[in-house]
């Protein structure tokens, strides 16, 4: 059955065949899902863009979600080494990186002050590292400052 596309449909039909990005073949598929006129001898041709328009938007979503998400803990390394501070909570771990660095953790004399690692540039002679303040791991919270 003919399908009677109207000019409007054939010129929005070629901007997606010279679309060059997702974005540009939505939205030339959409018009022409728009502009198509709707009847039987069209039924297989609108599916086809359907189709078509819902290849195009998975691929995009792929694209956005495919960014790395960070966490807070991660801590991107600069300088000539990385040095992470660990220990029990109230062990001077903040005070160190305080006393070191030009960075400003967060100190209190009670513990879990530090909710998020703190990175800081300390420097010895002419080079460069990065001290990590961390709050204090799990395994590291018990009261006793040694395992019995």
């Amino acid at each position: 059955m003919p399908a009677n596309l109207t000019p409007l449909y054939l010129e929005a039909e070629k901007r997606y065949r010279e679309a060059k990005t997702q974005e540009e073949k939505i939205a030339a598929l959409e018009e022409m899902l728009a502009i198509i006129p709707k009847h039987k001898g069209t039924d297989r041709l609108q599916a086809d863009i359907k189709r078509r328009l819902s290849k195009h938007k998975e691929e995009s979503q792929k694209k956005k979600g495919a960014q790395i998400q960070r966490s807070i803990f991660h801590i991107d390394k600069e300088g000539a080494a990385q040095v992470v501070i660990i220990g029990p909570p109230n062990t001077g771990k903040s005070s160190l990186v305080d006393k070191l660095t030009k960075a400003s953790p967060e100190i209190a004399d009670f513990p879990h002050t530090t909710h998020k690692p703190t990175p800081g540039m300390a420097q010895y002679e002419n080079i460069q590292f990065q001290l990590v303040d961390t709050p204090p791991s799990p395994a590291n919270t018990s009261t006793r400052p040694w395992p019995t």
